[in-house]
């Protein structure tokens, strides 16, 4: 028994020390081949993370094109619409711009070489700066041009707010130098006399019956304004009841102009006025055929004395 151990004893360690080159070499392949997969792994790994990292660079550059192109044409649009007209002065740049971005738009859709299109987006964005610099001097300029216009047209309209404000002092100072070149009459009484006597010739009456002449006395106002020369003066009486106007006749003999009315008058004066005060009398004879009709018309009559150039003035007296 104990030999039979032995034996296989023996045995087992001849096998062993038979393989054991092989187990070395198994050992080696082994750890070879886990070094190559190890090193393929981490290479792999390498070469992806930087796939990946380009990846987001090349997403982050075109991010960032979009973003430049964007900000390009709103600024673009921007003054162009602030412009309005003026932009028409610089179609020709503006054209040029619209051209560049198409061009741009177009190579990033078909995703082209980014230094490609960043070098077109930097040339297209110096011709823009160009043009809005170009389109804020013009904008500028009408901005001063409409406010030295709106200036202008404040100062033109006080100026004529000025000359019109002259000329209605002028007009208003001119109607009243005409009001003051008029004749003007104060102390306009009238009333009706009788003959007494030699040594007194006028007595003044209230009394119908005693009436024979109706006397009308006015001064004309001393005015150095009023051109000198002769100047007629109308008497007009009104009756108390119809209100007729006592006069030699109805013709036009008996008439005169006051504006564009033809009024008839009883007694005129004329008066040779030298700028002094002059005292005008006038009288309205009362005939032997009237003085019954005239005794009738008891109440008050009306006088009213006219100039050439209007009504100087009235007055008023009763008969009993």
């Amino acid at each position: 028994m104990e030999t039979f151990d032995s034996t296989n004893k023996n045995v087992n360690k001849n096998f062993v020390n038979d393989h054991a080159g092989l187990w070395a070499i198994l050992t080696c392949v082994f750890f070879a081949t886990t070094v190559l997969f190890a090193v393929l792994y981490f290479t792999k790994s390498s070469s992806y993370r930087e796939v990946v990292q380009k990846e987001q660079e090349t997403t982050q550059n075109n991010q960032d094109l979009v973003r430049q192109l964007d900000s390009l044409k709103a600024e673009h649009a921007r003054i162009k619409a602030e412009a309005g007209d003026l932009a028409d002065s610089l179609s020709q740049k503006d054209s040029v711009i619209m051209a560049q971005i198409a061009e741009i738009e177009g190579l990033m859709a078909r995703q082209a070489d980014y230094n490609s299109i960043k070098r077109k987006l930097e040339r297209v964005q110096k011709i823009s700066k160009e043009y809005v610099h170009q389109m804020d001097s013009l904008i500028n300029i009408q901005h001063e041009l409409e406010q030295k216009n709106e200036r202008l047209n404040t100062e033109l309209t006080e100026t004529k707010a000025a000359k019109t404000a002259v000329e209605q002092e002028n007009q208003q100072l001119s109607e009243k130098m005409n009001e003051a070149a008029q004749l003007t009459a104060n102390n306009i009484r009238a009333f009706c006399v009788y003959k007494k006597s030699k040594n007194n010739p006028e007595v003044e009456t209230k009394k119908a019956r005693d009436a024979e002449r109706i006397k009308t006395t006015l001064t004309l106002a001393k005015n150095t304004l009023v051109p000198a020369g002769t100047y007629n003066i109308y008497c007009r009486i009104s009756c108390p009841g119809d209100g007729h106007v006592l006069s030699l006749g109805k013709s036009d003999a008996y008439s005169f102009m006051n504006g564009d009315q033809r009024l008839q008058y009883t007694c005129k004066s004329s008066v040779n006025y030298v700028n002094k005060a002059e005292t005008v009398t006038m009288y309205w004879d009362i005939s032997a055929q009237d003085q019954k009709k005239f005794k009738e018309m008891r109440g008050t009559f009306i006088v009213q004395v006219f100039s050439d150039n209007g009504l100087l003035g009235e007055s008023r007296f009763t008969l009993e």
